[in-house]
C-alpha cells in the first residue's frame, strides 16, 4: 500500500504532479490511497484521478501507518508524513536549497524525490547526502493529450487569427513575467497580428495580502512595462481555474509556449507545451534543460543574487535572469517564421514524446522499492 501525502484538489503545479502520479499507479493496479489535504487555490470539487480514495488524516494514521509514505509536503511540515518508508517529492527553483529545509528533510524523510538534474544538484550542493536524493522526473498525460492534439490540428488547418504567444505562470518574479512583458513590448507594436495570453491563477493587486515574491498586480505590471499604450500589442491575461483537460486545450490553441522563469525545478508548462507540438522559448537554466533541446529557443541568462524572488530567503542563492534583448529576438522570430517555427514544435514533440506520466511513474516505482 502507498499512502500519498500533499495537495491534489488545486490547479497548482504540484497538485497536478501528484494527480498524474496517482492516475498511473491507480492504472497500474497499485494499492494507492491519499490523506486529504487542503492548502493553495484549494477546490473541493477540483476532480481526482478515478478511484483514488481520500481519507483524514486521522484515520490515515489510524489504518496505514505500515504504508510506504509518499509526500509532497513543505519541508516546515515533514513531521507529519505517515508510513514507512516515508519518502517526500520535493522542488526548488534556486541552486541553494533553505538550509532549515535541508535539516527538516535529512530527519524526516529516508528519500528525497527530486523531477530533475537541476533540482538535485541544488539539494547536494546544500548539503544533503548525495545517496538519499533520487531524481523522478515529471510527465505529460498521453491519454488526455489524445483530445488536444485534435485542437491543434484544427489550429493549424483553420489559418487565421493572431499568432498565440502563451505563458502558464503564477504571478510571482520567479517567472520572469516582468521580463516576457518587456520583450514582448520590444519585439512588437500594435501593428502586429500577434497576442501574449498569460494564463495565471490569481492576481496579488486583489488578494488580503502580497508578498515580497509577488509582483504587484498584473494591471500595474502591464502598465509598468508599457503595454497599456496606445500602440502596444496585445495582452490578454487570464484569471482562472482549469482542470487538466482545459489546460491542454491552452497550450494546443497557441503557437508558441514561454517560459522565462529565472528558476524551474522541472518546467511541466514546457513539457505539456512541447507534448503537444508547440515551440516552447525558456531560460536555458533549470530542470527544464533535462528534456528542452539545446538551441536558439533555450536563451541565455545572467545569474544573479535570489533577493526576493524566492519563497524562503537564501543568502547564498542565485538565480537566472533571463536576457530580455534575446528574448524579444526569438519571440520576433518565430512570428516572422510561422512555418519554421511549425516545424520546431513538431521536432520538439518527438524529442519528448517519451516523457509521459507512465514513464514517469515507472521511475517513482523503482524509487519506492529500491
Amino acid at each position: 500500500m502507498i499512502l500519498y501525502q500533499g495537495l491534489l484538489r488545486s490547479p497548482a503545479s504540484w497538485a497536478r504532479v501528484g494527480r498524474g502520479y496517482l492516475g498511473e499507479l491507480l492504472h497500474l493496479g497499485i494499492d494507492v490511497c491519499a490523506v486529504a489535504a487542503r492548502g493553495f487555490r484549494y477546490d473541493e470539487r477540483f476532480p481526482l484521478p478515478p478511484g483514488l480514495v481520500e481519507y483524514t488524516p486521522r484515520e490515515a494514521r489510524r489504518e496505514f501507518e505500515s504504508a510506504v509514505g509518499l509526500g509532497f509536503l513543505h519541508p516546515p511540515h515533514i513531521e507529519r508524513l505517515i508510513g514507512t518508508p516515508r519518502l517526500n517529492l520535493f522542488v526548488w527553483e534556486a541552486d541553494r536549497v533553505p538550509p532549515t529545509w535541508i535539516d527538516a528533510l535529512e530527519r524526516g524523510v529516508d528519500t528525497v524525490l527530486v523531477p530533475s538534474t537541476f533540482a538535485r544538484e541544488a539539494m547536494v550542493s546544500s548539503g544533503f547526502p548525495e545517496e538519499r536524493v533520487v531524481r523522478v522526473p515529471y510527465g505529460y498525460d498521453h491519454r488526455t493529450l489524445k483530445s488536444a492534439a485534435t485542437l491543434v490540428d484544427r489550429v493549424e488547418s483553420a489559418g487565421g487569427g493572431p499568432f498565440m504567444f502563451l505563458a502558464v505562470v503564477a504571478p510571482h518574479r520567479r517567472k520572469g513575467v516582468e521580463e516576457l512583458c518587456r520583450a514582448y513590448r520590444q519585439a512588437f507594436t500594435k501593428s502586429d497580428d500577434v497576442l501574449l495570453r498569460v494564463k495565471t491563477t490569481y492576481d496579488p493587486g486583489s488578494a488580503g495580502r502580497r508578498f515580497a515574491f509577488e509582483i504587484p498586480s498584473w494591471d500595474s505590471l502591464l502598465g509598468a512595462t508599457g503595454l497599456k499604450s496606445d500602440d502596444a500589442p496585445p495582452v490578454v491575461v487570464d484569471v482562472c481555474t482549469l482542470d487538466d483537460g482545459e489546460m491542454l486545450d491552452q497550450y494546443a490553441s497557441a503557437h508558441v509556449v514561454v517560459q522565462p522563469s529565472s528558476g524551474e525545478s522541472f518546467g511541466l508548462a514546457s513539457l505539456e507545451g512541447a507534448a503537444l507540438g508547440r515551440a516552447v522559448v525558456a531560460t536555458d537554466w533549470g530542470g527544464h534543460c533535462d528534456f528542452l533541446p539545446a538551441g536558439p529557443d533555450r536563451i541565455g541568462y545572467r545569474l544573479e543574487r535570489a533577493s526576493d524572488q524566492l519563497y524562503e530567503p537564501v543568502p547564498e542563492a542565485c538565480v537566472a535572469m533571463i536576457d530580455i534583448d534575446a528574448l524579444a529576438g526569438r519571440l520576433r522570430w518565430h512570428y516572422d517564421h510561422p512555418t519554421e517555427s511549425l516545424q520546431v514544435g513538431q521536432t520538439l514533440r518527438a524529442h519528448v514524446a517519451e516523457w509521459t506520466w507512465e514513464a514517469a511513474t515507472h521511475s517513482l516505482l523503482d524509487a519506492l522499492t529500491g
